[in-house]
């Protein structure tokens, strides 16, 4: 009869498994070549990522740049500023998407208080008000 294994004997096999396995692999790689390959593997690993996160960054900048016209906007939405007259696209450019938001239709106007940095049930560190879709005031919570 075989002995079943408990959770924590899974995790350590799964353990052993997820760390012991890639060292053990990396070390017999060092021992039939030597250090040289590995560390140029990961030097253009590392550079690779590098070259990928500045792309990434350079198309953002062209992206807003074509959108908005104005590097003075670019820079604030870049910075991930919050302004007066801000619209609700460049908040959304700014500071992404709300975590959550809440939403009053007035007869003339609606309100949309967009919510940031959740810190628990219903607590957020950041409030942005949006009227008729454009920022008219934030809260901050330290």
């Amino acid at each position: 009869m075989a002995k079943r294994t408990s959770k924590a004997d899974a995790a350590l096999i799964a353990l052993v498994v997820v760390v012991g396995l890639p060292i053990f692999l990396v070390s017999k790689l060092v021992d039939s070549m030597g250090w040289v390959v590995p560390i140029i593997v990961v030097v253009a690993i590392i550079g690779l990522a590098i070259w990928y996160q500045l792309d990434k960054k350079q198309k953002r900048l062209e992206y807003l740049r074509s959108k908005y016209q104005d590097e003075e906007i670019v820079q604030k939405i870049v910075g991930g500023s919050i302004w007066q007259g801000q619209s609700e696209e460049q908040l959304k450019d700014a500071m992404g998407d709300p975590v959550s938001v809440d939403r009053t239709v007035l007869k003339t106007k609606t309100k949309e208080i967009w919510k940031y940095h959740q810190q628990g049930v219903n607590r957020f560190g950041l409030r942005i008000t949006v009227e008729n879709g454009y920022v008219v005031g934030w809260d901050k919570k330290a």
